[in-house]
């Protein structure tokens, strides 16, 4: 059965990459889609209504910890909703949210004395974002024939050459870089950091455009 964070169905694949046993090669798809929503650094899946608590800087910014943020449907700043014309979606790649007018308040600790001022922002709980994010997954319209598909071709495409690699290498030894067992050579990709990853470059190349970085 799919799954909503599936990036892409069994059909999607080369022929080659589907002659293997069914539920083997949907918890392939699945594990694959999952490490380039991680390798990517928030859900890729659609997700509705997404309540989330953020530090407030104080200044005209807030920071979503999500990213691929589609709408930002309320903000409450200490249990008061903030006017939709009062702040907008600025970069939804980013998450970040900008103030129009009043400047976002700090929350977090403060220094001592009469006159105190801000010192380390910290999520308190003040300001509660809610928001949709995320694209609809070709898991998700497998579960919900009323949704139209819109993830990006780019990454569906990355997950094709994600699991189309890990089917390739289903069953061997993933704690050596290369091997050779008589005429058979074997060999494992190179992280940014020298280690062996799941995604192949070319996945990580299609995926750059969608990776989030702070």
């Amino acid at each position: 059965m799919a799954s909503p964070v599936d990036l892409l169905l069994p059909e999607q694949l080369p022929v080659s990459a589907r002659m293997m046993d069914a539920a083997r090669l949907g918890l392939i798809i699945t594990a694959a889609s999952e490490a380039v929503a991680t390798y990517c650094g928030y859900p890729l899946h659609q997700r509705l209504d997404v309540v989330e608590s953020v530090a407030g800087r104080g200044g005209a910014y807030l920071w979503l910890r999500g990213a691929a943020v589609r709408q930002v449907t309320r903000v409450e700043v200490r249990g008061v909703p903030r006017a939709a014309g009062t702040y907008a979606l600025e970069s939804s790649g980013r998450g970040r949210i900008v103030a129009r007018g009043e400047d976002w308040p700090f929350t977090g600790t403060w220094t001592k004395g009469v006159s105190s001022t801000p010192l380390n922002p910290q999520d308190t709980g003040e300001v509660v974002v809610t928001y949709d994010s995320g694209w609809v997954t070709p898991g998700q319209r497998a579960l919900d024939a009323a949704l139209v598909v819109d993830l990006p071709a780019s990454i569906q495409l990355a997950a094709v050459e994600v699991v189309v690699a890990a089917v390739s290498r289903d069953g061997k030894p993933g704690d050596a870089a290369s091997e050779s067992i008589g005429d058979t050579s074997m060999s494992y990709f190179a992280g940014e950091d020298g280690g062996r990853t799941a995604l192949p470059s070319t996945a990580r190349q299609l995926l750059a455009a969608y990776r989030r970085r702070r």
